[in-house]
C-alpha cells in the first residue's frame, strides 16, 4: 500500500487505499468458469489489477468486450515494443494482427529479454489504466510471454462476442497495426508526426472504445465524436511519452524515441542529451514545451466526458484522464523526469478512484491540478505565456461548468477520518496529552481545539503545539519594569498571538509598537504602538459613550499619551483594565526615544481626528469607505513603516506611503467583512462600515442582509465587498517583497496571509450573516510555522487565491471582476515567489 513515511505525511490516503485494495481482491475472485474467459480475466488481473477493478463496474457484455479489446491491443503492443524482434519479422505480424485474432491456433513467442516490458510504454496501458493507477502493472516479461504463448484463449473469447463488438475490435486492430508498422521505419520528426504516431497507438483506442460503447447501446454518438475520441487517446499517450522519457531512451537493445525532433531539436543535439545533468536547464524547458503541447487536448477530453450518459462508462473513462492531468502537473518543470521515475503517489490514485463519480468531480480535479501546474510556471520559460494561456482556458472551462467549491481539493486536500485512522490518532493524542500533563501543559492541550477538528486535520497537531508552547513561553518573558510589565501582560491578555509575533523583533523596536490593528501586527515600540491604538479603538468602538464625550477624547488622544494621570473607563471587560490603568502605557511611552514618540503621536493624532469625523458621518461611498479604513488602519501601516525606518532595519521605497496604506486597508476591510454580524448587532447602536454604494445595490437597509429571505442578495453583496478588498493585495505583496529583515517580514506577513485566508473562507459564504466565521486555529498555527520567506508569502497568497477562485459562481454579478483580480494576484505571486511549487 505504501511506506509508513508516506502514510504519516498523507494519513487521509489510508481509507481510499484500503477501499481500493479490498475492491481489487474482490474483483480477483470474480473469475468466470469458462476456461478461455478464466484465462482472459486472470491474465487481466496479473498485468493490471487496477484496470481489472474498474471494468468490473461495466455491464457483463460490455465488460467482456473491453477485456478482450485490452488483451488484443496489449498483445499487439507487446510485439511492437519488443526491440529484439527483427524488423522484417515484426512488420508482417503487426500488419496481419487483425486476422490472427480470428485464428484460435495462432500464437507467438516474443524474444524480449527479462529487462523489457517491466512497465509497458504505450497508450493502451494509459487508456486502459495500468499506467495511471499507481498500483502499477504487477506482471512483467513472464505475464506477457504467457499471453502471447496462449493467445488462442483470447481468440476464443473474441469469437464469442457479438458481431458489432468483433467488427469494432478488428477495425481498430487493423488500423493500429498498420500505423505501428509505419513508425517502425519512420522517426518522429515533426509535431504532425508525433500526433499521427499517438493517433495510431492511442487515438484509435479512444475511437475503438467509443464504438464499443455505441455497440452496447449505452451511449450515443455526438457529431464530433471521432475527433474528441482521438483527443482522449492523444492526451493520455502524450502524458505517458513525457513521463517515460528515461525508460524509453534507455531501452535495450535500441532506444525508443517518441519525442518529436521539432521540439527537442531546439534544446539539444540528440534526444538522449537531455538526460545529462549539464543539460538540465534545456531539458526542463524542452519538457515544459512537451507538457504545453499535451495540454491542447484537454478541452476535447472534457467535452467527451461531459457527453457520456452511463455512470460506469463515465468513471471508466474519467479516472485515467484525471491521473493524466495530475501526472503532467507533477512532471512540469521537474528535472526528475530525466533522472528516474516520476509518478503520483498511490494514495492520491486511490483518492481519484474513490472520488470520481460525476462530471463536477472531473471539473474540480482538472481545476485543482491546473492550479498546481500553474504555480510551477517560470515566467522566464520560453513557453510560459503559451502554457499559462492554456491553463487559464482549462480553468475557465472548469469554472463555467463545474461546482468547484462543493468538493474536496486534490491540491490542498482536507482529508477524511476513518475508523482505523481514528484509532491511530487517539493513541497519538494520548501520548501527547500524557507528555503535556507531565510537563505542566494540560491547559495548552485543552486550548488546541476540539478533538473532532484535530482528527479531521491531523497535520495541524504539531504546528498547534509549537504555537501554544511559544505563546506560553512569551507570556513568561515579562520585563521587570512595572510599566512594561503591565504593557506586556495586557498585550498577552488581549492578543496572545500578537504578543508572540512581536517577540521576534529587536527589543527597542518591540517596545515601541503597542498599538491596535484590526488584524494584529508586530514588539516594545511595536507593543506600545499597539496598546495606544488599541485604547483609541476601544473608545471609538464603545457605542454607549455619548458623541459629545467621545469626539473630544478621540481628537485629544495624542495628548493623553503624554499624561501619566489620564485614564478613562469604557469598552469590553478585557479592555477596561487597559483604559483604567492607561498611565502605565503613558509611562512606558515616555521612555521611548523621541523619534519613536513623534511617530506614534502623529499617527494617533491623525487617527483620532479621522475616527471623530466618522462618528457623525455615514460611510456612503466607496471613497468614504477607503477614507475611513485609511484613518482606522491605513495610518497604522504608515506608522509601522515609519517605526521600521526609524529603527534603520528597513529602507524607504519610492511608493512606501501608498503600499503601507494599502496594507492597512486590506487588513481593515477583511475585518469589516468578517465582523458584519457583530457590528450590525452592536448594542445600543449598530456600527455600520459597509459602504451604501455597495450594499445599496442589494438591500434597502444594511441590517436586511442578515434576513434569511435576503440570502442570495446578501451573498452577492458580500462577494462585491471581498472583490473590493482584493484591490489592495498587489500593493501588500510589493510591500512585503521590499522588506529586508526576516523577523519584520515574518511579523508583517502573517496577518496578511490570515487576511487572504479569511476572505477565501468568507467568499460566497452565507455564514458571514449567521454567526462567527474565522480560520481554524490549526491553519493559523501552520501560517505561523511555515512563513519564513517571501516565497512562503507568495505561495500562501497563491493557494488562498486558488481556493477563493473555486468558489466564484459565474452567475455572480461581479464574477468577472473577481476572477480578473485573482488572476492579477496569482501573476504577482509568480513574479515575486520563485519557488511557489516547492513549499
Amino acid at each position: 500500500m505504501g511506506s509508513l513515511g508516506t502514510f504519516l505525511r498523507y494519513p487521509d490516503d489510508i481509507h481510499p487505499l484500503l477501499k481500493m485494495k479490498r475492491a481489487i481482491e474482490k474483483a480477483e475472485k470474480q473469475i468466470p468458469p469458462e476456461p478461455h474467459w478464466a484465462f482472459c480475466y486472470s491474465m487481466l488481473h496479473k498485468v493490471s489489477r487496477s484496470f481489472s477493478l474498474v471494468i468490473q463496474q461495466l455491464g457483463t457484455e460490455l465488460r467482456n468486450a473491453v477485456c478482450v479489446f485490452y488483451l488484443v491491443l496489449r498483445a499487439l503492443d507487446t510485439v511492437e515494443d519488443d526491440t529484439s524482434i527483427p524488423t522484417d519479422e515484426k512488420l508482417p505480424i503487426l500488419i496481419a494482427f487483425h486476422r490472427h485474432i480470428y485464428d484460435t491456433d495462432w500464437h507467438y513467442s516474443c524474444k524480449f529479454e527479462d529487462s523489457l516490458f517491466t512497465s509497458p510504454s504505450h497508450a493502451i496501458n494509459i487508456l486502459l489504466f495500468n499506467r495511471f493507477y499507481s498500483i502499477q502493472t504487477l506482471g512483467g516479461t513472464k505475464e506477457y510471454k504467457v499471453l502471447m504463448d496462449q493467445f488462442h484463449h483470447v481468440s476464443a473469447a473474441f469469437l464469442e462476442l457479438e458481431k458489432g463488438y468483433q467488427e469494432a475490435i478488428e477495425e481498430i486492430t487493423k488500423r493500429m497495426g498498420a500505423g505501428m508498422a509505419k513508425f517502425i521505419c519512420q522517426e518522429v520528426e515533426t509535431v504532425d508526426d508525433y500526433d499521427e504516431y499517438c493517433h495510431y497507438v492511442a487515438g484509435l483506442v479512444g475511437l475503438g472504445l467509443s464504438k464499443l460503447f455505441l455497440a452496447s447501446g449505452s451511449e450515443v454518438l455526438t457529431p464530433d465524436w471521432e475527433h474528441i475520441s482521438n483527443s482522449m487517446g492523444l492526451f493520455l499517450q502524450k502524458t505517458n511519452i513525457i513521463r517515460d522519457y528515461l525508460e524509453d531512451i534507455n531501452e535495450i537493445p535500441k532506444s525508443r524515441m517518441f519525442w518529436p525532433r521539432k521540439i527537442w531539436g531546439k534544446y539539444a543535439g540528440k534526444l538522449e542529451d537531455l538526460k545529462y545533468e549539464k543539460n538540465s536547464s534545456n531539458a526542463v524547458q524542452c519538457l515544459n514545451e512537451m507538457v504545453t503541447d499535451a495540454l491542447t487536448h484537454i478541452e476535447d477530453c472534457l467535452k467527451y466526458m461531459a457527453a457520456l450518459r452511463d455512470p460506469s462508462i463515465f468513471r471508466f473513462c474519467a479516472i485515467p484522464q484525471i491521473m493524466a492531468i495530475g501526472t503532467l502537473a507533477l512532471c512540469y518543470n521537474n528535472v526528475q523526469v530525466f533522472r528516474g521515475v516520476v509518478k503520483l503517489r498511490r494514495g492520491l490514485t486511490a483518492k481519484v478512484i474513490d472520488r470520481t463519480k460525476t462530471m463536477a468531480d472531473v471539473y474540480g480535479a482538472f481545476y485543482d491540478f491546473s492550479c498546481m501546474l500553474k504555480t510551477k510556471v517560470d515566467k522566464n520559460d520560453p513557453n510560459a505565456s503559451k502554457t499559462l494561456k492554456q491553463l487559464e482556458d482549462v480553468q475557465q472551462l472548469c469554472r463555467d461548468n463545474g461546482v468547484l467549491h462543493k468538493r474536496k481539493s486534490y491540491v490542498n486536500d482536507k482529508g477524511q477520518s476513518n475508523n482505523l485512522y481514528i484509532v491511530m490518532l487517539v493513541i497519538l493524542l494520548a501520548i501527547v496529552f500524557a507528555y503535556l500533563r507531565a510537563n505542566g501543559g494540560k491547559k495548552v492541550f485543552k486550548k488546541m481545539g476540539s478533538l473532532s477538528t484535530i482528527l479531521r486535520h491531523p497535520d495541524e497537531i504539531y504546528p498547534l503545539l509549537k504555537l501554544k508552547l511559544a505563546i506560553t513561553k512569551a507570556q513568561k518573558q515579562i520585563p521587570l519594569d512595572p510599566h512594561l510589565t503591565f504593557c506586556y501582560s495586557t498585550l498577552n491578555k488581549v492578543s496572545k498571538t500578537f504578543s508572540l509575533i512581536i517577540q521576534q523583533l529587536g527589543t527597542e523596536l518591540r517596545d515601541a509598537v503597542l498599538v491596535s490593528l484590526p488584524l494584529s501586527l508586530s514588539n516594545m515600540c511595536v507593543c506600545l504602538f499597539y496598546l495606544i491604538l488599541r485604547a483609541l479603538d476601544t473608545v471609538e468602538d464603545d457605542t454607549s459613550i455619548p458623541t459629545e464625550i467621545k469626539v473630544p477624547i478621540l481628537i485629544a488622544f495624542h495628548r493623553h499619551i503624554y499624561d501619566r494621570d489620564w485614564h478613562f473607563v469604557c469598552g469590553e471587560e478585557k479592555y477596561k483594565v487597559l483604559m483604567e490603568q492607561f498611565h502605565h502605557v503613558s509611562a512606558a511611552f515616555l521612555e521611548l526615544e523621541k523619534g519613536y514618540q513623534e511617530i506614534i503621536e502623529d499617527i494617533t493624532k491623525r487617527m483620532g481626528a479621522g475616527m471623530a469625523k466618522f462618528i457623525s458621518k455615514e460611510v456612503e461611498t466607496v471613497d468614504d469607505y477607503d477614507e475611513y479604513c485609511h484613518y482606522a488602519a491605513g495610518l497604522v501601516g504608515l506608522g509601522m513603516s515609519k517605526l521600521l525606518l526609524s529603527s534603520e532595519l528597513e529602507t524607504v521605497t519610492p511608493n512606501w506611503e501608498q503600499l503601507s496604506n494599502s496594507t492597512g486597508l486590506f487588513l481593515q476591510k477583511t475585518n469589516i467583512i468578517k465582523d458584519y454580524l457583530e457590528d450590525v448587532n452592536e448594542i445600543p447602536k449598530p456600527r455600520m462600515f459597509w459602504p451604501r454604494e455597495i450594499w445599496g445595490k442589494y438591500v434597502d437597509k444594511l441590517e436586511d442582509l442578515k434576513d434569511e429571505d435576503k440570502s442570495t442578495k446578501a451573498v452577492q453583496c458580500l462577494n462585491d465587498m471581498i472583490t473590493n478588498a482584493l484591490i489592495h493585495v498587489e500593493d501588500c505583496l510589493k510591500s512585503m517583497a521590499a522588506l529586508r529583515d526576516p523577523a519584520i517580514l515574518h511579523s508583517c506577513s502573517i496577518p496578511l496571509i490570515v487576511a487572504i485566508g479569511t476572505l477565501a473562507l468568507c467568499y460566497n459564504n452565507i455564514q458571514v450573516f449567521r454567526g462567527s466565521l474565522k480560520l481554524r486555529q490549526g491553519l493559523i498555527a501552520k501560517v505561523f510555522d511555515r512563513t519564513k520567506t517571501m516565497d512562503d508569502v507568495c505561495g500562501a497568497f497563491y493557494d488562498f487565491s486558488c481556493m477563493l477562485e473555486t468558489k466564484v459562481d459565474k452567475k455572480d454579478p461581479n464574477a468577472m471582476k473577481t476572477l480578473n483580480r485573482l488572476e492579477t494576484i496569482k501573476k504577482v505571486c509568480r513574479e515575486y515567489g520563485g519557488d511557489i511549487h516547492q513549499r
